[in-house]
């Protein structure tokens, strides 16, 4: 290859440089004072043809050089990958890219054809938190105690995070319980400045999905806080169990950079069981011995649909 390149090169050169030397000789023996202006337009014509092919000669010669393809390459790789061109792509471009960079092998697809929709699916995943806010320095606080006036274990919690906005600003908070008597009393919103919202008492409606019926409230926020670069946001809550016992659960709807829960039983009321559902991430636990107290702490990303279940209960004699 390199040795019909080098053939085409001297080849064209040398025709190039001929037409050249031709167009200026008959420049030198034809005045333009003298000559018919269509001799300057034949003269002229000779000597761009002359350079166009020199110019084209070099040109074919480098490029079909094993420097000038790792060059050319090195140059499409900068520009391709780089980060401001893979921001300003729209969202279908983002999608074809990652699948282009994030797929299965040959071999995986040989074994096993339907993988590639498995990929696609944490693909499609990965896209989707632009749309979604995060969390990040989740503290949750919980208080086991007995309710006399509805003879019921009662269990007082404080929910404090920092919530960041999506593509699209913030969503809207939604608080929901499966029960009757429990009840959210407050949902503060505080921008970064200190200016601070409460909205008190949500309003709880019942909704029935799938026969999965539940009361839940909807606390719209964007325009309170529309363009703030994230808010502290703190709900206080109280919820009921049984007259023995009770099941607490804590489940992060979000994409969310660590949590750190802790409960604590008053009165006769012992932790019993608990479960962790925490998938690719460290955590620490700390129970008492006493089964009185109970701590979880996280400091990784967590995705949605982790989170937590402990069991409260009464002793029985």
């Amino acid at each position: 290859m390199m040795k019909w390149l080098k053939g085409f090169f001297f080849t064209y050169v040398w025709i190039g440089v001929v037409l050249l030397l031709i167009a200026i000789v008959l420049d030198l023996f034809y005045p333009t004072t003298t000559r018919h202006y269509l001799g300057s337009i034949f003269i002229n014509l000779l000597s761009s043809l002359g350079m166009a092919i020199v110019i084209s000669a070099i040109f074919s010669f480098a490029s079909g050089t094993s420097e000038f393809m790792e060059k050319i390459r090195g140059l499409l790789e900068d520009i391709v990958v780089s980060k401001k061109f893979l921001t300003n792509i729209a969202p279908k471009g983002k999608k074809e890219a990652l699948k282009a960079l994030i797929q299965p092998s040959s071999n995986d697809m040989n074994k096993y054809p339907n993988i590639g929709d498995y990929y696609g699916f944490f693909i499609d995943k990965t896209l989707e938190i632009e749309k979604k806010n995060v969390r990040s320095n989740y503290q949750v606080s919980t208080r086991a105690y007995f309710d006399e006036s509805k003879n019921k274990i009662a269990i007082d919690g404080v929910y404090r995070y920092r919530l960041f906005p999506c593509a699209n600003g913030f969503n809207d908070i939604i608080v929901g319980f499966e029960d009757k008597d429990s009840f959210c009393s407050v949902v503060s919103v505080s921008k970064p400045n200190g200016d601070k919202k409460n909205f008190k008492d949500p309003e709880l409606i019942e909704m029935n999905e799938n026969g999965d019926v539940s009361r839940k409230a909807t606390i719209k926020i964007n325009d309170f806080a529309d363009k703030e670069t994230h808010l502290d946001v703190e709900l206080k809550i109280i919820e009921f169990g049984t007259d023995h016992w009770s099941l607490l659960q804590f489940k992060a709807l979000q994409p969310t950079d660590g949590f750190n829960f802790t409960l604590r039983c008053d009165g006769n009321i012992e932790i019993r069981k608990h479960t962790i559902f925490v998938v690719d991430a460290k955590y620490n636990v700390d129970a008492s011995e006493c089964k009185k107290s109970f701590s979880v702490t996280c400091n990784q990303w967590i995705n949605e649909g982790s989170g937590l279940v402990v069991l409260v209960s009464i002793p029985q004699s």
